[in-house]
């Protein structure tokens, strides 16, 4: 049989005291004695009292949960961005409510449902790659829940960001490969909508004008294009292709494995970057040079963003760019000094 859980009403019983006196006690309240004060968070401490959430948030008008969106848990990033949110929410007294919407767009339109609908008090999100209406993002800060987006930007919605500085992220991972001799530099694009991907573009574009080095369209993969495999064999086999920068470090890995299919050795042929430091860059031979975004500090940061917002809805917006960090390992040459 299920155990009865205490309630205030029990420990006003037990005491000969009114409900309204235990509450008082138990939250910190004036109007109670001190001896009055000790023998009822004894009792409730013996009796095992917790207080009921629902009827906290119901009072207080807060769930003191908060909402979260990601696309998905598999990736090292997500899971570090998630391990800085909630070591900044759990401090705070907040729940965290996970959602993925599995990088397609209905599903985040359900997910952002489901957390309005469980009342939280702020959202967490991130944009899934096929994200193209952002009227559900709109309709959760009319609802004057406060929302902070994070890694991903857009236009079209109004709120603060925090995202990593992915212009210069690839900006220094090219310029690197161009310091290196590396005159042809292959390219694999991310998704096309989303702002990461342009904003690595440009990065890799910037570098190539700084060396006064042609961007040739020829060199320019999409990363979704279900023949990538064939036509990053066509660029190796057909190019003089000597590095290569990826918008991450799994499309990188498609490069490792057709170099090793076609008998060519990185670094010694093709330098080789990727980005995101996730930890199959740590795992392959030879290891990968890559680009740090620091995901658990954009975690902390949007944490704390969404809980002033949440404390001060007054809070002015704000856009915060991390800075990235160049990692090298085995996959590129090593400069000269």
């Amino acid at each position: 049989m299920k155990k009865k859980r205490t309630s205030i009403t029990d420990i006003a019983n037990a005491l000969h005291v009114t409900p309204s006196t235990v509450s008082r006690a138990l939250n910190g309240g004036g109007k109670v004695s001190e001896k009055k004060r000790y023998e009822i968070l004894s009792l409730a401490k013996k009796l095992g009292y917790r207080p009921n959430p629902i009827a906290k948030s119901l009072l207080e008008n807060r769930t003191h949960t908060i909402g979260l969106i990601i696309p998905e848990f598999t990736h090292h990033f997500y899971s570090r961005m998630l391990a800085g949110i909630e070591s900044v929410t759990s401090m705070a007294g907040y729940q965290l409510l996970i959602c993925t919407s599995n990088e397609k767009q209905k599903q985040e339109i359900k997910s952002t449902q489901t957390l309005l609908d469980a009342r939280v008090d702020g959202m967490l999100a991130t944009i899934s790659k096929m994200n193209d209406k952002f009227a559900h993002l709109q309709e959760v800060m009319d609802s004057g829940t406060p929302l902070v987006l994070i890694d991903r930007f857009s236009e079209e919605i109004e709120t603060p960001y925090v995202i990593s500085d992915d212009f210069n992220g690839a900006f220094s991972a090219v310029d690197y490969l161009c310091r290196s001799g590396c005159k042809n530099i292959l390219h694999i694009k991310g998704p096309e909508n989303l702002s990461t991907t342009f904003n690595r573009f440009m990065g890799y574009k910037e570098a190539l004008r700084k060396h006064k080095l042609a961007l040739k369209e020829e060199l320019i993969l999409e990363g979704s294009e279900p023949d990538l495999t064939e036509k990053i064999t066509g660029c190796l086999k057909h190019f003089q292709v000597e590095g290569a920068f990826a918008y991450s470090d799994y499309l990188a890995f498609e490069i490792y494995k057709v170099a090793s299919a076609l008998g060519i050795c990185i670094p010694d042929q093709l330098a080789v970057i990727g980005y995101a430091d996730e930890p199959i860059s740590t795992y392959v031979h030879p290891t990968l040079s890559t680009v740090n975004q620091r995901p658990f500090e954009m975690g902390v940061l949007g944490a704390n963003y969404l809980l002033n917002k949440i404390n001060n809805p007054a809070t002015p917006l704000e856009t915060t760019s991390i800075k990235t960090e160049l990692i090298l390992r085995e996959s590129c040459m090593v400069l000269k000094s």
